[in-house]
């Protein structure tokens, strides 16, 4: 894959998508759930959607279990199957899978792992929410290795990797 600068990269994947860039669960309506890997100037490869926003995984949470509800899910919104959508669809992704969540909603995983939006990213190719909060650490997805921490691999990261940070 081709190193995509942030303005090349939102443009790519907001295109594909139709996924809000605002709070909304991505997915849970419009364009079917796609989770593809992108370039990010800061973190290196990263999984995102479709639409370029890059997807977050809570420190906190088990292998298939979400531990983030009601005030977390509005920070961070789970990545969800879009209606009738039936499996995620990944694009150079493989281990994609779902849980249910109360509600019956699909939430996406990988590789066991739940999948979030954050809502401090304001546009596609943006990746800051590599913060500790109040429901735990949160990180980008590597999908080489998922469970490990990133790291940043440039200088010019505007959140440090675990900063705390309150909304």
């Amino acid at each position: 894959m081709g190193r995509l600068g942030p303005g090349m990269l939102a443009a790519a994947l907001v295109a594909g998508s139709g996924i809000g860039l605002l709070a909304a669960p991505a997915g849970a309506a419009g364009s079917p759930t796609v989770v593809t890997v992108a370039e990010s100037p800061t973190w290196g490869k990263v999984l995102v959607l479709g639409n370029g926003r890059a997807v977050y995984r809570l420190t906190a949470d088990g292998r298939d279990k979400s531990v983030c509800f009601g005030a977390c899910a509005k920070v961070w919104p789970p990545v969800l199957l879009a209606a009738g959508q039936k499996k995620p669809t990944g694009h150079g992704v493989s281990g994609l899978g779902t849980i249910k969540r109360p509600g019956g909603a699909r939430q996406v995983t990988f590789d066991g792992i739940p999948l979030y939006l954050y809502v401090g990213d304001h546009q596609a190719g943006q990746a800051n929410g590599n913060v500790k909060d109040t429901w735990g650490q949160w990180w980008v997805v590597d999908p080489a290795s998922p469970r490990t921490a990133p790291t940043a691999a440039t200088s010019t990261a505007t959140t440090a990797p675990g900063a705390g940070v309150a909304y």
